[in-house]
């Protein structure tokens, strides 16, 4: 059963309209023809979940979550990482990112996980707000991947 969930923002703020739901292997496809490949390939459906905010049938934003093993000494901890969150330029600091990642944490919960973890370049600072606000902790951290140092930050939130 697909889960949808009909989102009415405050007079003032946010788009009328927006639905989130569910991604299945149809509107997988609808994702990448509207927000790209990379956007396509990084959603999860049989090894996570996915969440999509339509607005008009559209896909505008988007959140998938995986669970992942800690190592050891976490042996038999998971945690749900956040492979990618991306709001349409056009459809940013309207609450969309915060909704998606809010229905995240209930899922994540609700699936027993242990915490809820991100990682975002540096050059990505309108996100750092949104991460505060909903309680989540900031470190700041490299990686090195092809070779090539990115620094930026990941972000968790315990459940």
């Amino acid at each position: 059963m697909k889960h949808v969930v009909r989102l009415r923002m405050s007079k003032g703020m946010g788009v009328p309209g927006v639905e989130f739901v569910d991604c299945d292997v149809c509107l997988k496809r609808r994702v990448g023809q509207v927000m790209g490949e990379v956007a396509e390939r990084h959603l999860h459906l049989d090894d996570g979940f996915s969440i999509v905010a339509l607005h008009e049938d559209q896909p505008v934003g988007i959140i998938s979550v995986h669970p992942r093993a800690l190592p050891a000494p976490l042996d038999g901890t998971y945690e749900g990482y956040i492979d990618i969150i991306e709001v349409a330029c056009g459809y940013r600091r309207r609450g969309i990112a915060r909704r998606l990642v809010e229905m995240s944490m209930e899922r994540a919960r609700g699936q027993g996980l242990h915490q809820l973890r991100a990682w975002s370049s540096e050059d990505k600072t309108e996100a750092i707000p949104m991460w505060k606000a909903l309680g989540f902790g900031l470190c700041p951290a490299t990686t090195c991947p092809k070779g090539q140092e990115v620094r930026g930050y990941f972000v968790t939130y315990p459940l």
